[in-house]
């Protein structure tokens, strides 16, 4: 078999895995109001960044469709992966980082989870403004298939109403 017939049979295989439907894929997103929200991250020199979930959106932008603990039924989130606002701030090789939410809940995640599991920090879901009654308007969000089976996610790192992050 040659290697571009090889190429083509893995690609098609990768293709037909059930798993990669929850992969996030790379989205354009309409301008649109978005819900009042902002996630502070302290970068590793201490300098605070402030992101709106519009400003968000102006990193490159993903969906994800996938259920949650709470969404028994699939949704889209749209959002931006957590390792390109970590890699913007600075934070991309801090051993751990701190997510607090609004009502101060707050969870550590650590590099290797943001490493090897796609991370979306959702800004929309189905399309509307990620509501705080939906666990908006800023949500950390994990693939199901990568929640259930990676062994580094937890539930806990499904933050929402995600405030600040900074290095752990």
């Amino acid at each position: 078999m040659s290697i571009k017939a090889l190429l083509h049979l893995i690609f098609a295989f990768l293709i037909a895995t059930p798993a990669l439907a929850q992969t996030p894929e790379p989205v354009t997103l309409e301008p649109m109001d978005l819900l009042d929200a902002e996630l502070i991250v302290i970068g590793a020199d201490g300098t605070e960044k402030r992101y709106t979930p519009e400003q968000l959106e102006t990193l490159t932008t993903y969906r994800l469709r996938t259920t949650t603990p709470w969404r028994p039924d699939p949704a889209d989130f749209d959002g931006v992966l957590l390792s390109d606002i970590l890699k913007e701030s600075g934070l991309h090789d801090v051993a751990a980082i701190r997510v607090t939410a609004e009502n101060d809940f707050g969870s550590t995640l650590q590099r290797a989870l943001w490493e090897n599991v796609p991370v979306l920090v959702a800004t929309r879901v189905n399309g509307q403004p990620h509501s705080r009654r939906e666990r908006g308007p800023i949500q950390f969000v994990i693939g199901a298939d990568d929640y259930t089976s990676s062994g580094l996610a937890t539930e806990a790192h499904l933050v929402w109403m995600a405030a600040r992050i900074e290095a752990e």
